[in-house]
Parts: structure tokens; sequence; C-alpha cells
């Protein structure tokens, strides 16, 4: 085990690149094999979800900037993969919601490395599943430049 403090940083920064790559290489097949985006399809995950929300409650949920969902909704909503309509009692709130057909584009494109990731997962302890989310957010938000770090 490293104990030189820049060294384990640098080894950690190595091992999320590592994991930054997977996950841009798990997107580029994903778009390959069924047209849709990883961004794309937490989206879609997290409205049928979720379900309807305004474009600002899905860019928090899914750590997006609300520019970029909104430009992910805009190129689903021309595929007829979500709707958006404003709100009754309030016509400055647009809520979005996924259509059956995005609903059925997000449940026929799993990502096969968040599959990796349950499976593997699902072998360890609770406790172990547990700590190691507790210490995946804790460098996310070391990282999150939203905060003043990064």
């Amino acid at each position: 085990m490293t104990t030189n403090p820049n060294r384990l940083a640098a080894d950690i920064l190595l091992a999320l690149r590592r994991i930054m790559r997977s996950m841009d290489i798990s997107s580029r097949q994903l778009i390959g094999e069924r047209g849709l985006t990883t961004p794309q399809l937490l989206c879609l995950q997290n409205l049928g979800e979720h379900g309807a929300m305004t474009s600002g409650m899905l860019a928090q949920m899914v750590s997006l900037s609300p520019a970029t969902v909104t430009g992910i909704l805009d190129r689903l909503e021309l595929r007829g993969l979500v709707t958006r309509e404003r709100r009754p009692e309030d016509k400055r709130h647009v809520l979005v919601t996924v259509t059956d057909a995005g609903a059925a584009a997000a449940d026929a494109a799993p990502s096969r490395l968040a599959q990796r990731f349950a499976d593997a997962l699902a072998h360890l302890p609770e406790d172990d599943r547990s700590e190691v989310l507790r210490v995946i957010q804790y460098l996310a938000d070391l990282a999150d430049v939203r905060n003043g770090r990064g």
C-alpha cells in the first residue's frame, strides 16, 4: 500500500482516469449499438424511474449542467423519446416526461459498464458496497469544480 500522500494522489487519479476511459468506451459502444449517448440514457432512465420533472431537476439528478440537459432533451424530443409541456399552475416551468418509446429505448439500451459494476458489486457484502459508494462520493466531491475544487 502506498503511504506517500503525493504518490497515493497520483495513483488515485490514474485509477479515476482508467474509469473515465472505460466510461468513454462504453458510451461509444452504446451510441453505435443503440443510437443513445450515456447522458441521454441517464436522462431517460431517471425520467422513467422518477417521473415527470423540470429540466433543472433532471440536470441535478444526472450531475450535468442545465444547458447540457437542455441540448440532450432537444435531441430526445426530436426523436419522440421525451415530451415537454408547461405546468398548468405555472407556465414558466416546463415538465419533461419520458414517452413509451423513450422508456423502451432506455430498457433496451443498458450500459455494459453499469451492468459489469452491478454484477461485481453484487458479490460484495453490503457494508463493503456502502463503503465503496462513500469513498467514490468523497472523491467526486473533491473533484467537483462547481464547489471551487478540481
